[in-house]
């Protein structure tokens, strides 16, 4: 064999060699590639369930949860029912007492009415005797002062505007510049606050 051929042919094999050498590199990665993409991927974590037990636990706060609401309802509803139902009695009783006394104030007037009455005829009368004149206006002031402190006040007459609500005309005189107006005072009124206890008893212009 010449030496040119021995050069071809150690070449070849040198072509040979590398050929192979490329090939096993190949079916080396090929091979690592497949197992890979065999490989068993992780799983990902999934959250715990909540438990059963748990469950119902929170089914049980939230019944008792919406008892005690319903509770607090109902109470809070009979706590206004029993301040509006106080509130009633207590105007009531305010009511009845308010009655009761100016019953007690009515009876106890009428009952010393014609006494007043009296005393104011013997003034009318005893108009020139000073000292009889002194002695019953100190009567009458003092009974005008416990009637004071009873709340209760006289109604307003001589020379006011005819009121048929607190005067009782039982006289009536024709005057043009006093029309309509109280002349005279037969007897005396009274009222405690709005109710009128006796209406004057008056003389009326026309």
């Amino acid at each position: 064999m010449s030496d040119n051929e021995k050069d071809i042919q150690q070449e070849a094999e040198e072509k040979a060699a590398e050929v192979a050498a490329d090939t096993a590199e190949a079916e080396a990665n090929s091979a690592a590639s497949v197992e890979a993409s065999e490989a068993p991927k992780p799983k990902a974590k999934r959250k715990p369930k909540a438990s059963t037990e748990e469950n119902e636990e929170a089914n049980v706060l939230k019944e008792e949860a919406e008892r005690l609401k319903k509770e607090n309802k109902e109470l809070n509803d009979r706590y206004l029912r029993m301040l509006a139902e106080y509130d009633n009695f207590r105007k009531r009783s305010q009511a009845d007492s308010e009655r009761q006394r100016l019953v007690g104030i009515t009876q106890t007037l009428t009952a010393v009415f014609p006494v007043i009455d009296s005393i104011n005829r013997a003034l009318e009368v005893l108009q020139e005797d000073d000292k009889a004149m002194a002695g019953i206006q100190q009567i009458k002031k003092q009974f005008d002062t416990a009637m004071r402190k009873l709340g209760v006040e006289q109604i307003p007459a001589l020379g006011e505007e005819f009121n048929p609500e607190i005067h009782n005309a039982v006289m009536q005189e024709e005057n043009a510049e006093m029309a309509g107006k109280v002349l005279q005072v037969f007897q005396e009124g009274y009222r405690y606050k709005d109710y009128v206890i006796r209406p004057a008893m008056v003389k009326v212009a026309v």
